[in-house]
């Protein structure tokens, strides 16, 4: 008697009908999103080009080459500049006054703006001066003559010159002889005229004597005096200054 068999199903079956979807299931979970983003820089970066791959497969940035001493001086300078060249300093220019005064007294060497200053200070305290006092401008003047306040007054303040030219005429004290007026020459002399001292100062003494020695007139300052033409020579002592009246 045939026996008909049942066709049995293996228990086995089910397990093998899922293998293969467990193994894509497996696979699908092995690329987590921190693998995936782990390799898109060196996919990128070897797309690209720009870099160097070191053994961690990641791409290291090419560093630029900076540029030589030479041309960061060049970009720093201004083109202008560059293509410049020193210029010499324009020469002073003086009017014929300044020139006149100038003349002979510049050193070699020295700044002639520097000399022309200071005649130039000097004429403006002489002249504030002479505005405040003019006796005690032409007082100090005749005591104190000076070549260099001569040749201010006569080129840059010609407005003194007759304050200067009557300091010319008085004298200063000291002893003189009469015939013209020379007081600062090596033998001092003045001319015969009336005089007058400046601030009429105490203890001025002044004393005229004649050509024999005799004493023909003295004189204390407070009221002018008279120098004839018999007069032979004068003393002066603390009166400072004598001016023609």
């Amino acid at each position: 008697m045939t026996t008909g068999l049942k066709p049995t199903r293996s228990k086995w079956l089910p397990g093998l009908l899922l293998l293969p979807l467990l193994g894509l299931s497996l696979a699908a979970g092995c690329s987590s999103p921190q693998s995936v983003n782990d390799a898109a820089p060196a996919t990128s970066s070897s797309a690209s080009g720009s870099g160097t791959t070191g053994n961690t497969g990641k791409a290291t940035p090419t560093k630029p080459s900076s540029p030589s001493p030479e041309a960061d001086e060049a970009q720093d300078q201004d083109p202008e500049a560059v293509l410049q060249t020193p210029q010499p300093a324009p020469e002073p220019v003086f009017d014929a006054a300044e020139q006149q005064f100038l003349a002979d007294k510049v050193p070699e060497g020295y700044d002639p703006n520097a000399v022309l200053q200071v005649g130039q200070e000097h004429c403006d305290q002489l002249t504030s001066a002479n505005e405040l006092d003019g006796e005690a401008v032409l007082s100090e003047l005749i005591m104190h003559p000076a070549t260099d306040t001569s040749d201010a007054i006569a080129s840059l303040c010609p407005e003194l010159l007759p304050v200067l030219e009557a300091a010319a005429l008085g004298f200063p004290d000291g002893a003189f002889t009469v015939g013209e007026a020379a007081p600062w020459a090596e033998e001092p002399s003045i001319g015969p005229g009336t005089y007058r001292a400046y601030g009429s100062p105490e203890a001025c003494t002044i004393s005229v004597y004649a050509g024999s020695g005799e004493l023909i007139d003295s004189y204390d300052g407070t009221t002018p005096m008279t120098i004839g033409a018999d007069a032979a020579r004068v003393e002066s002592d603390q009166c400072y200054s004598w001016a023609r009246a």
